[in-house]
């Protein structure tokens, strides 16, 4: 009934996806690292489970039918928020927010989904369009039978169909004329000059977590690299990583040395997309700091994972920023894990990346800009020796792989690299054979009986 309480149900879908049963734990830090075997497993729990892709245990198909449901009802309520626009929002809003929260909203319906395929669907190189895969749900309704799965090919028309109208919305975002730095300074903030350009709206603030106009971009190049249009894919991801300010800089930066120095291992620059998660410290402390129960990965494993004899200067792994070894009573050494290291503070909002920059140098990587990777290859102060090493497709594949696991280990992305290339066995930490199958999870019970 009001301008604010579009704005409120629009924020209130950006605070469900930080809650822990998603991106506050377990779609990022959880579930797709255990499929990656980037911790190491304890028998009889949660962590042997979902690393043994076992989801017949309570524990684990409880962590399934969770994100599933968190995953239906935010996308639910983006649908409520839609159907509302509709009706009553271009006699509410201002058509700059109009257009602002209705291409926000049908870029998260995109993505959401997407995210969910990604999961549910089979891996891309090992279905048919015609597959049954996902629901896809533009409408607000308590009818079971209207919440059924739909075709692999329906689902990804309606995801590109969301994000192409989302970026016709978005393209007056406040992302495309003013730095991150003044949109993550509102006027609200003691110490900022207001002579400066600035949006006058504090709505129009705060861009890095909110789905934006580049994160509709980058998703895009997730989507295309997902069906196999490299050439979309690396247009999308160019797209971001040449993005520039309305004066000329740069949008978004690798992140350096002075940022993981200083312990910002998420590289808040890169971050194109992130939610921001107020129950960092009470979620993420048992998980990551609590003695020997913590997830962890043994010293051997991780200077094999992360090259360290040949790239002793990565910004990432040197001096033991990326994890701290402690010596535990009973327990012998252990390594906790520091990516999330602020949440020691007790008042830290810590914003969980959900896309960044480093991904898109990735992709374009793979599409075949090996010119681009060399940004992102002396950005994370890498050996040199590969720059000539590029010279061939499995070369290129082999540092791909080693890349995502450096880059996004406790983001999730390892999982999604595996499944989209139908890996199927890991080399890394041991040598563990998988099943195609196994990259399509089961889908919940919840919904099973409305299939």
């Amino acid at each position: 009934e009001t301008e604010q309480g579009y704005k409120d149900v629009l924020i209130g879908a950006y605070i469900r996806m930080s809650r822990p049963a998603l991106y506050g734990l377990n779609t990022t830090m959880q579930l797709p690292e255990l499929m990656s075997q980037h911790w190491t497993p304890v028998a009889n729990t949660l962590s042997a489970y979902v690393s043994n892709f076992n989801f017949e245990e309570t524990a684990s198909k409880g962590m399934l039918e969770t994100v599933w449901l968190q995953y239906y009802q935010t996308i639910l309520n983006i649908n409520s928020l839609l159907e509302a626009l509709e009706t009553t929002g271009k006699t509410i809003l201002p058509v700059e927010n109009y257009n602002l929260i209705k291409g926000e909203a049908l870029g998260l319906r995109a993505f959401l989904h997407f995210e969910v395929l990604r999961y549910w669907g089979g891996a891309p190189l090992a279905i048919s369009a015609g597959d049954k895969a996902i629901p896809y749900v533009k409408i607000v309704t308590k009818d079971p039978n209207k919440l059924v799965s739909v075709t692999y090919g329906e689902v990804l028309s309606n995801i590109l169909a969301d994000l192409e109208a989302a970026e016709q919305l978005l393209d007056k975002d406040p992302v495309l004329e003013y730095s991150n730095a003044v949109l993550n300074s509102p006027s609200t903030l003691a110490g900022v000059d207001l002579t400066k350009p600035h949006p006058e709206d504090d709505f129009h603030y705060f861009r890095q977590v909110r789905f934006n106009y580049f994160a509709v971009k980058a998703t895009k190049a997730r989507y295309y690299l997902w069906t196999g249009d490299k050439a979309a894919a690396l247009e999308n991801a160019m797209s971001v990583i040449s993005a520039k300010n309305g004066d000329g800089t740069a949008k978004f930066t690798l992140g350096n040395e002075t940022a993981a120095s200083n312990g910002q291992l998420t590289f808040p620059t890169e971050q194109v997309f992130a939610v921001s998660n107020t129950l960092a410290t009470q979620t993420l402390t048992p998980v990551f700091f609590n003695n020997n129960t913590a997830y962890t990965q043994t010293t051997n494993n991780l200077n094999t994972a992360f090259e360290s004899s040949l790239h002793t200067a990565d910004i990432r792994f040197k001096n033991g920023r990326l994890w701290e070894t402690r010596v535990i009573p009973l327990a012998g050494n252990f390594n906790f894990f520091r990516k999330y290291n602020d949440i020691d503070n007790s008042t830290a909002v810590k914003d969980i990346p959900v896309i960044r920059l480093a991904e898109m140098y990735l992709i374009a990587l793979e599409c075949g800009n090996t010119a681009a990777f060399r940004d992102y290859r002396i950005a994370r102060a890498l050996d040199v020796s590969i720059d000539a090493e590029l010279t061939s497709e499995s070369a290129v594949m082999a540092r791909l792989e080693k890349e995502y696991r450096k880059d996004f280990y406790g983001e999730g992305q390892m999982f999604f690299f595996y499944k989209r290339l139908n890996y199927t066995r890991f080399m890394w930490p041991v040598p563990k054979d998988i099943a195609s199958a196994s990259y399509k999870l089961p889908i919940p019970q919840s919904q099973q009986m409305f299939e």
